[in-house]
């Protein structure tokens, strides 16, 4: 991946047919180079645009331009799927969680992909498709194949080809809130439940050693801590002190995973990572435009604003309604002007018909970029782009204390 574009801002303000346009654009503009757009905003509306069923699976909609509106819940199960039957294997061995099924159950079902908010189930999907460049290499040899332009749902995998890399990934992200929890990839809560769950075994099982050495000194007590202790596990569950340190560690090494995953994408976000913001000549869209940018600016550069949906200066004296909107329109596109001088701003006026498939688009993508070259709506701001190689990274949890702990245990 050479280019990620992000487009956000306020709901409502033409962000998915502007990201869409541009990806067209794009793709037109650069026969050589493959271009996929994401919509990752909850009411998926490619389809509607491109007149096309989308949905789940990659779909080819030119030569080299690809679309998706991705499950997120497909692909949260298949990226804590081994993580949720490693730890449920790990929590059933523990003679005292045995002992408290609901802490097991709560355990288990906080690492469970239907129990994962959208935000965060959007944002592994996120980590996949960056990361790997091609977002179904996680979920099975089957889906790692697309829909071509003359195939349908109902064509069998095997007749679809295999998904290529693609140089440049455009993005039609959620609004303003939604958008920051996407960037906040790092603070990934699967990992955080990993480590508390851990650290919540290591303490039990520690814990209850200690009563069990207590009860050689207390012997009024002993019944209640050899019943407490007592194997009460299914046979296909128990697993001995070894297996359990294994598994434990097999554990470690997937969070250890994801962190380093983690600090790959926030690397990627920073030095390829390119956020337009769309908005309105509205108040409520420019406030909003202004607070997206500052929220956004720890994780990805903003490059860009986009004012659309304009009134034609050519309507000014057909009616009073449409002077005043023009004479508002006028504030708030010298108000975003003034307040974006950092970025590149860019300009649509409304079109008398809807983006609607590909000429259409293609013709909202002339009405905002006109002969802007190519590499200047990839890089606007003429930002020095670099492409992180992937190295590891040192773990920001403790993990030897942890591994300490549990051989204690």
């Amino acid at each position: 991946m050479e280019n990620l574009i992000i487009f956000g801002g306020k709901g409502g303000v033409g962000k998915s047919s502007i990201s869409t346009a541009t990806a067209v654009h794009l793709a037109d503009q650069l026969q050589d180079q493959n271009v996929l757009l994401i919509s990752f905003d909850i009411a998926h509306n490619l389809s509607d645009l491109f007149d096309k069923h989308i949905g789940n699976d990659v779909t080819q909609i030119t030569k080299n331009l690809f679309a998706i509106e991705p499950d997120p819940d497909k692909y949260t199960k298949a990226y804590t799927g081994e993580l949720t039957k490693k730890t449920q294997e790990l929590i059933n061995s523990s003679k005292i969680i045995a002992m408290i099924p609901d802490l097991g159950n709560i355990i288990s079902e906080a690492v469970e992909g239907d129990n994962i908010p959208l935000a965060l189930k959007n944002s592994l999907f996120f980590q996949s498709i960056i990361d790997a460049e091609n977002p179904m290499e996680q979920i099975g040899e089957k889906q790692m194949r697309y829909k071509g332009i003359d195939q349908t749902d109902e064509t069998p995998f095997e007749e679809r080809q295999n998904i290529p890399d693609f140089d440049i990934i455009v993005c039609d992200f959620p609004p303003t809130g939604n958008m920051i929890a996407l960037f906040e990839i790092p603070t990934d809560a699967t990992q955080q439940m990993m480590r508390l769950t851990l650290k919540m075994l290591s303490s039990i099982q520690g814990s209850f050693n200690k009563l069990k050495k207590l009860t050689k000194w207390v012997k009024p007590a002993s019944w209640m801590a050899n019943r407490i202790v007592g194997d009460e596990r299914n046979e296909e569950d128990q697993l001995d002190k070894e297996e359990q340190k294994n598994l434990a560690q097999e554990i470690l090494d997937i969070v250890l995973d994801m962190e380093e995953r983690s600090k790959r994408i926030t690397q990627l976000m920073n030095w390829l990572g390119s956020l337009r913001l769309v908005s309105i000549a509205e108040k409520p869209s420019f406030e909003e435009a202004k607070r997206a940018r500052e929220l956004s600016l720890p994780y990805v550069s903003v490059d860009a604003i986009h004012i659309n949906r304009l009134i034609p200066e050519s309507e000014r004296g057909n009616s009073p309604y449409l002077d005043n909107i023009l004479n508002n329109q006028e504030i708030y596109q010298k108000a975003i002007r003034d307040n974006f001088l950092d970025q590149k701003v860019w300009e649509s006026q409304l079109l008398d018909q809807p983006p609607i498939g590909i000429e259409g688009l293609l013709k909202l993508a002339h009405e905002i970029y006109g002969d802007t070259p190519v590499w200047d709506i990839l890089n606007p701001l003429h930002r020095v782009i670099k492409n992180p190689k992937k190295t590891k990274t040192e773990h920001v949890f403790k993990i030897d204390e942890i591994r300490k702990k549990w051989d204690n245990a």
